[in-house]
């Protein structure tokens, strides 16, 4: 097991600046637009889950991107990826990939979990579009990331994992953006599982980069990146998944299945956010200005791994 819970930022956190303000509303936005007027959406309301992918397909494409759909299920159900990328140049081969899901579970709105993600997967797509680093980044929307779909067939990070290396794919790294909206001030706000209570603070102010022992190396680089960027603080572990099961309920879990490096950034969903998984998991709650911060720092770290 390997924890990473120093190098915090010290002191108050900067104050954001006319950027990352005009972001945080951009983001605000994207929240508002899946949380708030789709609302619930699973596969037993298509209707609400088509229609978010239909606003991320439209929202890359108003980047400047040729959006790809990547389509699965069976005749009659059909659910889609939603796909943007950025060509490399001189290590074009080599393919990073970002990805965020965009279903919810039943009965919640799902502004933390996952529209969050969502709107920061689409403004680092908005960052990068007409930018040329030197290895390919792959920005992938996931349905059914949550149950029942979660490690089926019918999982979307898992149709895409496998269909990349039927492509012959080189995918160095995935990362997964999991819940990047809830923060908190207070002493006391931030939970753990048994033991890590001992080693990570208590106040619900920074984020978490979570990952298996085999993408270990990656996390670290990745996190070092991030934390260069002097955002906002961040935090690190990696460790068995037998040992610690938490560290699978994302994304990532599909790219470990195919033996591929990858990683989770959370807010740490149900060890701070008193909402997950509920009715009442609505826009209001997220700091956007929190989120405009890791997004910035997120950039940076993509800017580092990318090139």
């Amino acid at each position: 097991m390997m924890s990473m819970p120093g190098e915090f930022l010290h002191g108050p956190l900067p104050v954001a600046n006319a950027q990352e303000r005009r972001l945080a509303e951009r983001l605000n936005a994207h929240v508002e637009a899946l949380a708030g007027d789709i609302g619930e959406r699973h596969y037993q309301v298509k209707a609400a889950l088509d229609a978010a992918a239909d606003y991320i397909d439209r929202e890359f494409r108003a980047m400047g991107f040729d959006a790809r759909r990547e389509q699965f299920g069976e005749a009659d159900i059909l659910y889609r990826n939603i796909i943007a990328e950025v060509p490399g140049t001189t290590a074009a081969g080599e393919i990073l990939i970002m990805g965020a899901h965009y279903d919810t579970v039943w009965l919640s709105p799902g502004a933390d979990d996952n529209a969050s993600g969502v709107a920061v997967l689409l403004e680092l797509a908005r960052r990068w579009h007409g930018r040329r680093p030197a290895r390919t980044l792959r920005f992938v929307a996931f349905s059914n990331e949550e149950e029942p779909f979660f490690a089926t067939d019918l999982m979307g990070s898992l149709v895409h994992a496998r269909g990349s290396l039927q492509r012959g794919d080189n995918i160095i790294g995935m990362i997964s953006l999991e819940m990047l909206g809830y923060y908190s001030h207070t002493p006391g706000s931030q939970q753990y599982p048994f033991p890590f209570n001992y080693f990570y603070p208590d106040t619900a102010a920074f984020i978490a980069f979570v990952g298996n022992l085999r993408s270990r190396a990656f996390l670290r680089q990745s996190l070092g990146h991030f934390r260069a960027a002097g955002r906002m603080a961040a935090t690190g572990l990696a460790a068995p998944a037998v040992l610690v099961p938490d560290i699978r309920r994302s994304d990532q879990y599909a790219f470990w299945a195919q033996g591929i490096p990858a990683f989770m950034i959370t807010d740490t969903a149900n060890f701070r956010n008193p909402w997950y998984h509920t009715g009442g998991d609505l826009p209001p709650v997220l700091d956007y200005e929190m989120m405009a911060r890791c997004t910035a720092a997120l950039d940076h770290m993509l800017d580092m791994l990318a090139n």
